[in-house]
């Protein structure tokens, strides 16, 4: 039969404890870790502090029907500690807790010191705040009406550009609030800024209540109404050009002429997109009828682009010919009056007697021109037969001669035509 020693006996109880042993530990362990959960979570005593809460001022209503504003209580903050829930207050924010001061049982000015209230989440209460009331001034409530004024502000606009007069809305700024405050406010205004302006525009801009030294006034307590406005700033351009004179027919030019112009420049100005697109054309001047003993001078008025203004809406012009330049009358005979492009069916007469012709050229030309060399032709193609009695037909002086280019035919001429049946 087999038989254990003593030691054989004793190995596996030593085992069996051992484990027990580890099996105990990790309960334990477990254990301790499981208190510390609930007692770090779920404790009902976990504080937690939530800093700077406005405290919203509640019950004003009431100031308003005494006649009654407030200038001071406004913005005061306070630090709020809440109990409760780890997992409850944990998951809260400033938004979720609500504090007050109630104002409704003031009936005349004065400094009064209300009671804060905390509206608290559910699950949590109240453990301390750091204020239990505060303190707010109380004055009568007075409205002033003040003109709006402007100050601009970047006013470098593009070259030849400016801003005009604004139109400021017509009705008074109304200001509310108490009196003491009201009354430190000495202008109402808008800033306009004209950093980029180009053209006109259209702004919305804030008014700015100024003290007596021109500082912004930035009270919650102070009511301004409108608080803010819409105004168009109106942008000009102003550009200076000079003057010109045309001569119709061409003779004539700055060779052989001395023109005057008074002023000799005008100022145009409007919209800069007008003015960019407004052409001012040249004075003309018919040197055929217009030239008088070689001079001229007459009053003109300036024509006006469309969307622009004249600094001058009317020059003075004079003009003087080269005295190298001088006139000539020369007797056309009847014989170099001519029609042309009659119709068949048209039948016609007209005066043969010999007509007076103005040229005005060098001495040298107008000495050789020969009246010859001289038609005055009249069209006949616009009338027809049914035409009848007398008309005036415009005349055009035509040279044939070596000297046309050097000499110019001075004034207008017409050929009286009689209709007749055959």
């Amino acid at each position: 039969m087999n038989q254990n020693g003593p030691g054989d006996a004793v190995k596996p109880t030593s085992r069996f404890r051992a484990m027990d042993l580890v099996v105990w530990l990790l309960c334990l362990v477990a254990a301790f870790c499981l208190w510390v959960y609930v007692m770090s979570s779920e404790s009902p005593e976990h504080e937690q502090i939530f800093s700077h809460l406005t405290v919203e001022l509640t019950g004003t209503e009431g100031l308003e029907k005494n006649h009654l504003a407030l200038y001071s209580g406004y913005g005061t903050m306070v630090d709020v500690t809440l109990s409760g829930k780890k997992s409850v207050t944990s998951k809260l924010t400033e938004r979720d807790i609500v504090v007050t001061a109630d104002l409704s049982g003031i009936t005349e000015g004065g400094r009064y010191p209300c009671r804060i209230s905390v509206d608290t989440p559910a699950g949590c209460k109240l453990t301390a705040i750091s204020q239990d009331t505060v303190s707010v001034m109380v004055d009568e409530s007075i409205t002033v009406y003040l003109d709006l004024t402007e100050r601009r502000e970047n006013t470098n606009l593009p070259e030849g550009c400016y801003a005009g007069t604004v139109e400021l809305p017509p009705d008074k700024i109304s200001v509310t609030g108490p009196r003491s405050y009201v009354n430190s406010v000495k202008t109402a205004q808008i800033v306009l800024d004209l950093t980029g302006v180009e053209r006109t525009t259209t702004m919305t801009q804030d008014v700015l209540l100024l003290n007596s030294r021109g500082e912004e006034i930035d009270s919650p307590y102070l009511v301004c109404e409108p608080s803010s406005v819409t105004v168009d700033v109106p942008v000009y351009k102003s550009v200076t050009v000079p003057l010109t004179v045309n001569f119709r027919c061409g003779y004539l030019n700055s060779e052989n002429t001395d023109v005057q112009i008074v002023p000799e420049s005008v100022t145009l100005t409007g919209d800069p997109d007008a003015v960019d697109r407004a052409v001012l054309d040249p004075i003309v001047v018919d040197e055929r009828t217009e030239i008088y003993n070689g001079r001229l001078l007459k009053t003109v008025d300036l024509n006006v682009p469309e969307g622009v203004t004249l600094s001058e809406s009317e020059v003075l012009v004079s003009v003087e010919v080269s005295p190298d330049l001088k006139t000539r009358v020369m007797l056309i005979p009847g014989s170099n009056v001519l029609d042309t492009g009659a119709r068949e069916d048209v039948h016609y007469t007209w005066d043969h007697d010999p007509i007076g012709v103005t040229f005005m050229g060098p001495v040298d030309a107008l000495s050789k021109l020969k009246a010859e060399d001289v038609d005055i032709v009249f069209d006949m193609s616009p009338y027809t037969s049914t035409n009848t009695g007398t008309v005036t037909v415009k005349a055009e002086v035509v040279l044939d001669s070596p000297y046309k280019d050097q000499v110019l035919a001075m004034g207008l001429y017409e050929i009286s035509v009689t209709f007749t049946d055959e």
